[in-house]
Formats: structure tokens, C-alpha cells, sequence
């Protein structure tokens, strides 16, 4: 048997429009705001198994678990504006967040452009770790050590889930709902009846449902229930 392992980080930045954070903006005492600035750190990791069997290109099973974690920072703006790629509080960030170090100017100049504009809304930055896990098996001699590896293999395979990115869910339109003629009376998820006149969220597909039940299901995949929409996703 023979143990592969390899790991690449992805990211994005950008910076949360203000009727994202009406909601959920932390309430947190500075001395001067105006010489801080609120960074988000969105950090998901991504653990892969993969079995393979002798040469074969494609795995006869794998296993995936994403955990997911969130941090806010209060950085000062004049010691972001100033360092560069070999010291100060953003790069000290991005050591603890386990960045590449290859990445780190890059990052670096995106956040900084950001905070350097008039905007004050916060800093958005969606870090995604994926660590992949290769077992290679060598071709066994007799059919009987093959089924049992394959049957083993079975047993442990679970299904490959892509949530939606968490932006995209919050970013989601809510309306009052309204019926009509030929707009669905119910939510697909839940098959509860909406109220008239209560908030529901629509899809960009224009199908909705209540806002605990289409959040929960991107959370696990980023279609529309109904038409199979795909939603923003990370890229695995």
C-alpha cells in the first residue's frame, strides 16, 4: 500500500455590500473606528480520501469531511497600508490561517486596494484548504482479495456534497409573498403553505422558500431543489 499526500489552499476577497451586514455586523467597541478596519476570515477545510487500486486513473471510492470556521478581525489601517510581504498584523494572519507563502503578497495587495478605496464596509476573506489523502492498493492476485476491497470500499463511500458559497446564500432576495394564478403555493423543501404577506426568499431562478429551509439546503448543495440551478460554489 502506498500513501500519497498533496494540499492547495484557493481564496477570494472582496468586500460585503452594506445590505449584508445589516444583520449580522458585530457589535464590537474600538477607540477609533476610523483608524481600523473589520476584516472577515471565512476559513473551510477540505479533507479527501481517495482509493485506488494498482494503476487505475479514477478512485473506487472516497471520502470527504469540511469543517468551517469563522474569524473577525479589527486591524489598524495605518499598519495594513504600510507592510509589506515580510512582516506585520495581516501576515501574521496569514501564517496562522496556514496560507502559502507564494500567496501571501497577492492577498496582501488585494486587501489592501480594498481598504484604500472610500468604502468603509468590511473586508471579505474566503479562504478554502483542501488536503487530499491518496491510497494506492497494489493488484491483488485472486478475485476473492479483489471483491473484498471493492465491498470494503462500498461500505465506506459516501456521496460528494457541494455547498453553496456562504455569500451567496446571504446575498438571496427576500420578497413578500404574494400568490397567484401560477406561482407555487408551497415550499418545496418543507411542503408547508406560505402566508400572504410573509418574507420568503427567492432563488435566482425565481423559486422560493422559506429562509431556514433554502439556507439549510445550500448548505449542502448548491442547486435549486426544483430546476437544479447551480449556485456560486467553491471550486474543489
Amino acid at each position: 500500500m502506498v500513501l500519497k499526500f498533496s494540499k492547495f489552499c484557493d481564496f477570494q476577497i472582496w468586500q460585503q455590500p452594506s445590505q449584508a451586514t445589516n444583520q449580522e455586523q458585530p457589535q464590537i467597541e474600538v477607540d477609533d473606528k476610523s483608524n481600523v478596519f473589520l476584516i472577515v476570515f471565512h476559513i473551510t477545510t477540505v479533507n479527501q480520501q481517495k482509493n485506488y487500486i494498482g494503476n487505475s486513473q479514477e478512485p473506487v471510492s472516497s471520502h470527504e469531511q469540511t469543517t468551517s470556521d469563522t474569524r473577525l478581525e479589527f486591524l489598524p489601517k495605518h499598519e495594513v497600508m504600510s507592510q509589506d510581504i515580510n512582516g506585520g498584523c495581516l501576515c501574521s494572519l496569514l501564517r496562522e490561517f496556514e496560507i502559502p507563502v507564494e500567496d501571501h503578497g497577492t492577498m496582501i495587495q488585494q486587501i489592501v486596494g480594498l481598504m484604500a478605496g472610500t468604502s468603509t464596509m468590511p473586508i471579505v476573506v474566503d479562504i478554502v484548504h483542501v488536503d487530499i489523502m491518496e491510497i494506492v492498493v497494489p493488484i491483488v492476485d485472486s478475485v476473492r482479495d479483489y471483491d473484498t476491497i471493492i465491498l470494503d470500499s462500498m461500505e465506506t463511500y459516501e456521496p460528494k456534497y457541494i455547498p453553496a458559497a456562504k455569500s451567496s446564500i446571504k446575498a438571496l432576495e427576500k420578497i413578500m409573498f404574494q400568490p397567484s394564478s401560477n406561482s407555487i403555493q408551497e415550499c418545496s423543501i418543507c411542503l408547508e403553505e406560505f402566508q400572504t404577506g410573509f418574507e420568503v426568499t427567492r432563488m435566482p431562478c425565481s423559486h422560493v422558500y422559506h429562509e431556514k429551509c433554502i439556507a439549510k439546503w445550500l448548505q449542502t448543495s448548491h442547486f435549486c431543489p426544483l430546476c437544479r440551478y447551480p449556485m456560486p460554489h467553491y471550486a474543489l
